[in-house]
């Protein structure tokens, strides 16, 4: 699976070095890598929609808009892109588990340690859920499939709803969901993507979530949901 990683830094220098190392990292592994550059929060910001990454490598004291602050308005937005923060001053770990930063490397860096936290993240990618880029109104942003609980359409609306009760309004028309052919997730209904992991039961006309939340069931989806059901949690059961 390719990986794309941005750099973003508003010192050249840094860049190059940071673009010398990755690509010493990479030249022994199995995935090709793609290295996007930029020297500001705001020139990133600019062009994440149209040129999505896997993994940020992020410098705190920029001009303008700061590192901290673009990891604040991408965790805002429920954008949970992994972020590796690079800075030469230690005072904004705190701050960094506020924004759920994947971790933390003091300038100038150490070729080892930045080898480390990229075999640590490559190792828990191949094994994690789905990680689904999702447009909105403000862009791209990604989440993972795990914390969707149900896609909902109304109109030509379409709202993503989380497990901690978040709501997203998405451009996304929910047959272009359905074709992404997530694991685990299921249409119940026209209208409906349901997350079969907050399944509680299925009744004849509709699903019953976790939550208590009841979600439609179409009448001829019920075989096919039901059969979903079956076979997620005995495929869950076999892997635990």
């Amino acid at each position: 699976m390719p990986l794309t990683i941005a750099i973003c830094d508003d010192n050249e220098n840094q860049i190059s070095e940071l673009r010398r190392l990755l690509d010493e990292w990479s030249a022994d592994k199995p995935f090709a890598l793609a290295i996007e550059e930029y020297i500001s929060a705001e020139g990133f910001l600019f062009s994440y929609s149209d040129k999505p990454c896997d993994l940020l490598l992020l410098d705190i004291e920029m001009r303008g808009l700061n590192g901290m602050e673009l990891a604040k308005r991408l965790r805002s937005n429920g954008d949970m892109l992994p972020i590796v923060f690079i800075t030469g001053y230690s005072d904004y770990i705190a701050e960094g588990y506020d924004v759920e930063a994947l971790h933390y490397l003091l300038k100038p860096v150490a070729k080892q340690k930045l080898f480390a936290v990229l075999d640590k993240y490559v190792e828990k990618r191949s094994v994690k859920t789905d990680e689904l880029l999702i447009e909105t109104a403000d862009g791209a942003t990604h989440i993972s499939a795990d914390r969707i609980t149900y896609i909902e359409a109304f109109g030509r609306k379409t709202t993503i709803h989380l497990s901690d009760d978040t709501i997203i309004d998405c451009t996304m028309s929910i047959s272009k969901f359905s074709a992404m052919q997530v694991n685990g997730f299921v249409s119940s209904h026209r209208s409906y993507i349901v997350n079969l992991r907050y399944v509680r039961t299925i009744e004849k006309t509709a699903l019953i979530l976790d939550s208590g939340e009841e979600i439609p069931l179409s009448r001829r989806l019920y075989s096919e949901v039901n059969r979903r059901f079956i076979e997620f949690y005995t495929h869950s059961e076999k892997d635990g």
